[in-house]
């Protein structure tokens, strides 16, 4: 299974921004920023897959900002080796693929809040994915 990526010369594509800008939080109170991450594999043709990862920033209670990324990229794999994978999305999890896309996204959401009320959001350059 260590032979599933072929190419790893790819390059990130933006595929979702969506910034809401919510109410103000009430005076004094304690807001939860929820992050997770998603992922999905998409057969593109016989040797080639799409992985995305889109990161989510949901606070608790609902103010401030909602913010959603999603970025991709184009992955050339081994096709008999991909075939043998039990969840190729389980795979990727864990795929320098997903760390890549992860870190970019960090830098991504670090920027987009950097003028926020709570300054840049600094998440993990890491998938966080809901257990």
């Amino acid at each position: 299974m260590a032979n599933v990526i072929r190419n790893m010369n790819f390059k990130p594509i933006i595929e979702k921004i969506d910034y809401k800008r919510l109410n103000e939080p009430q005076p004094n109170s304690s807001i939860n920023m929820r992050v997770w991450d998603e992922l999905s594999v998409e057969r593109l043709r016989a040797d080639a897959v799409k992985v995305t990862v889109q990161r989510n920033v949901k606070p608790e209670p609902e103010c401030i900002f909602s913010i959603e990324v999603a970025q991709s990229v184009e992955v050339i794999i081994n096709t008999s080796e991909y075939e043998e994978l039990e969840d190729a999305e389980e795979f990727f999890k864990t795929s320098p693929v997903a760390r890549v896309l992860a870190s970019n996204i960090a830098t991504i959401l670090a920027e987009l809040t950097i003028h926020s009320q709570i300054g840049p959001m600094i998440t993990a350059p890491v998938c966080q994915f809901p257990q």
